[in-house]
């Protein structure tokens, strides 16, 4: 009987695959910024073979903002190379691909029983970002790979440079993923400090800036490409930051506020889990804030910025967040065998 919940979540993991996979198939890339930013990139890059090539594209920088990381299109672009020829429908497969590595990190991360290991991979897949065909050829699947697996370097490894260098290089590529990277990397050094672990921040602050973000920006203005098209220094507004948050409240709605209270709610009923993973809900909390205070800087409209972007926006920290919740959730339902398995298999890993 106890193997029944494992295998019923099992199953869950394997519906939010086939379904996600089902979805990216179902459409070659054609869809929204894929086909303003990433794919017209990614294309540039395969026919061209110069990385340069994506500032031709758009040299006045009107749609597909040339300055954003490269990463994604050249990932879109080597994998083609492999395939042989730029087919958007076998390209499509890129993110299932990702997103079963997404869930074994959300797996691995999680602290339990198998089952609810399962269901937190399980709620991976299943988020609406990976079960819509619009954000197919979008690059927040990779961007929350690469944090996922920075994060279960520092949460599974004992402190020292190893641990801090591999995640290090895994943000690095992060923020050559999107700007999203960079914030990624402060908030994590800035958690890796308050935790007086100031060896491992100073690994991460060097090798995420140094690699990820200094190379692009050097090589952006060798090219006389400006900074980020849609925020500047000139567009100062305290006031946009709140009409960010309106407008959030507006997309979000009632269902938004019902699964904000559900984590809430787990994580009231689960003080241990919320203790073990304050680290996390802060810098959780750290990221979220130093997007909508960026939002004072925006040169375009905000309210149409959020109504557009919200939900990419917060895929990373729902994503990083779900281990601390599926523990939360199997807190009450703990048993003393479940504690002894836990505990052998923590002695167990090395």
């Amino acid at each position: 009987m106890r193997r029944l919940p494992a295998a019923a979540a099992g199953l869950l993991l394997l519906l939010g695959l086939t379904s996600a996979t089902f979805i990216a198939v179902r459409q070659p890339l054609s869809l929204g910024d894929y086909l303003a930013i990433w794919g017209l990139k990614a294309r540039a890059i395969h026919f061209s073979g110069e990385l340069d090539s994506v500032f031709r594209v758009d040299p006045e920088g009107d749609y597909s903002h040339p300055a954003y990381p490269p990463l994604w299109p050249l990932l879109l672009s080597g994998a083609s190379r492999l395939i042989g020829r730029y087919d958007e429908l076998l390209l499509s497969l890129v993110r299932p691909v990702l997103l079963v590595f997404g869930a074994a990190l959300t797996f691995a991360r999680t602290r339990g029983t198998t089952t609810w290991r399962l269901v937190a991979a399980a709620a991976f897949t299943l988020l609406p970002y990976f079960q819509s065909a619009a954000y197919t050829g979008y690059a927040e699947t990779l961007l929350v790979v690469l944090v996922l697996g920075a994060l279960l370097f520092l949460e599974r490894s004992a402190p020292g440079c190893r641990a801090s260098t591999a995640a290090g290089a895994l943000l690095a590529l992060a923020a050559l993923t999107k700007q999203e990277g960079i914030v990624a990397v402060l908030v994590v050094a800035a958690g890796l400090l308050l935790a007086r672990r100031r060896g491992d921040a100073l690994r991460v602050a060097a090798l995420g800036l140094g690699l990820g973000v200094l190379p692009w920006s050097l090589y952006r203005a060798a090219h006389s490409v400006r900074a980020l098209s849609v925020h500047g220094a000139s567009a100062f507004d305290l006031e946009k930051p709140l009409r960010a948050l309106s407008t959030l409240a507006t997309e979000v709605g009632w269902p938004g506020l019902f699964w904000s209270a559900g984590a809430v709610a787990l994580l009231v009923v689960g003080p241990v889990a919320r203790r073990d993973r304050e680290l996390l809900l802060a810098g959780t909390l750290a990221y979220a804030a130093l997007l909508t205070a960026s939002f004072v800087f925006a040169r375009i409209d905000v309210s149409w910025y959020v109504a557009w972007s919200w939900d990419r926006l917060a895929l990373l920290p729902v994503a990083a967040l779900l281990p601390a919740l599926a523990e939360a959730a199997a807190e009450p339902f703990r048993t003393g065998e479940d504690v002894a398995a836990e505990g052998s298999g923590a002695a167990a890993r090395p």
